[in-house]
């Protein structure tokens, strides 16, 4: 009898079980819009809960982007810098090219000034030291004796006349210019040749002298060039006269020329030596 009551009420609960079940399966297989209240229950618990995680996920997530993302930009900058700093010393080379390539194109107009028949040699030469001034009023080149540079040898510039060596090494030569002040240049006014001249440099790199005729008509303006008394050659440009007046005693008309050459910016010149090939 008490198996048999046992057996009923295992009946009993596998029945209710299976109705439970039943009606779950029916309440889960519809689109419900309502939760149940033990399902509100559970949510109202976890959904909070739910929302830290998802916002520290994000926040972590975004935070670990931001490191690469910096570091991807660190990077990019780095190579953009590199690439600025090629790019630049590229420029720099082009530009130096450039203006060498114009100065030795200007040092062959300089030839113009020397008659083919005279018999001279020219070379090209860089400045490789100057005096502690401001101008070029003493200066070494890098070639000398090795190239057949002698004392004397005249040194041009692609505007006009720059000076002479006044020392010569093995593969150096010293250039003393026409404004320093123990230089002198003979010259005729270009306008007019009858009117000669000296002009000579001075303590503050300018140059000035006098005309041998006082009643020469000289006039601002006028260009001076060497008149080939003495070791330069006729016809080499030396400057424009910038002033004109006469001396104290009325004997002697005096000038200001400012020079051809610019004598505070000087890489290359020609230097011109006696023809010693032929």
């Amino acid at each position: 009898m008490a198996n048999r009551t046992v057996k009923d009420k295992s009946i009993m609960i596998v029945t209710i079980v299976a109705i439970i079940l039943i009606i779950v399966i029916g309440f889960t297989s519809k689109q419900r819009e309502e939760l149940f209240i033990v399902e509100k229950w559970i949510g109202n618990v976890f959904s909070p809960v739910q929302k830290v995680v998802n916002t520290t996920t994000i926040t972590v997530g975004e935070g670990i982007s931001s490191i690469f993302n910096f570091t991807k930009a660190t990077r990019e900058n780095e190579e953009l810098r590199n690439e600025i700093l090629v790019l630049q010393e590229e420029i720099i080379t082009t530009r130096l090219n450039r203006d060498e390539l114009e100065e030795l194109r200007g040092l062959r107009f300089a030839l113009n000034y020397i008659e083919e028949e005279i018999g001279f040699y020219p070379i090209a030469a860089n400045v490789v030291a100057k005096s502690p001034s401001n101008w070029f009023d003493t200066f070494t080149i890098d070639i000398g004796a090795n190239r057949g540079i002698t004392k004397d040898s005249i040194v041009l510039a692609s505007n006009g006349l720059v000076g002479r060596v006044y020392e010569v090494g093995g593969n150096w030569s010293k250039v003393i210019s026409i404004i320093d002040n123990n230089s002198s240049v003979s010259f005729q006014v270009l306008r007019d040749r009858d009117f000669q001249g000296i002009v000579s440099g001075s303590i503050s790199n300018e140059l000035s002298g006098y005309l041998f005729d006082p009643m020469a008509e000289v006039v601002v303006g006028d260009k001076l060039i060497t008149s080939g008394l003495g070791i330069y050659p006729q016809g080499i440009m030396i400057g424009e006269i910038i002033e004109v007046s006469k001396s104290s005693d009325q004997l002697l008309k005096t000038i200001t020329v400012e020079p051809a050459v610019n004598f505070k910016k000087m890489n290359k010149v020609l230097v011109i030596t006696p023809n010693t090939r032929e």
